[in-house]
């Protein structure tokens, strides 16, 4: 979740898949309510384990009877488009990690 706030404040471009003719968005990442469809995904602010990773859920009726077929076949488009997002967020992280180290080297505090 902390990586997802990071790219958030300081290269948000890397949240969304963008179309190249109309340099529209077609599919956005984001932080807040935990939701998903085919233009999105929304994660919410808890996550299930120690890892720290974004989740998002999703509530399956109770007559449905292969939960993974339900999943794949109402947001099995999202989680494509997520796959995408993750591989510009891995190196979206690394450029601001080498821009913010390269920037406090050059920070001279005067007391």
């Amino acid at each position: 979740m902390v990586d997802l706030e990071t790219v958030k404040k300081y290269r948000p471009s890397a949240l969304a898949l963008v179309d190249e003719e109309t340099k529209e968005a077609t599919f956005k990442v984001g932080i807040g309510s935990s939701s998903a469809n085919d233009h999105g995904i929304s994660f919410g602010g808890v996550t299930n384990d120690n890892k720290k990773l974004a989740t998002a859920t999703l509530p399956i009726p109770a007559d449905v009877e292969d939960a993974k077929e339900y999943v794949l076949d109402k947001v099995g488009l999202a989680l494509a488009n997520l796959a995408k997002v993750e591989a510009g967020i891995k190196g979206a992280l690394e450029e601001i990690k080498n821009e913010r180290e390269t920037i406090a080297a050059n920070i001279k505090v005067s007391v």
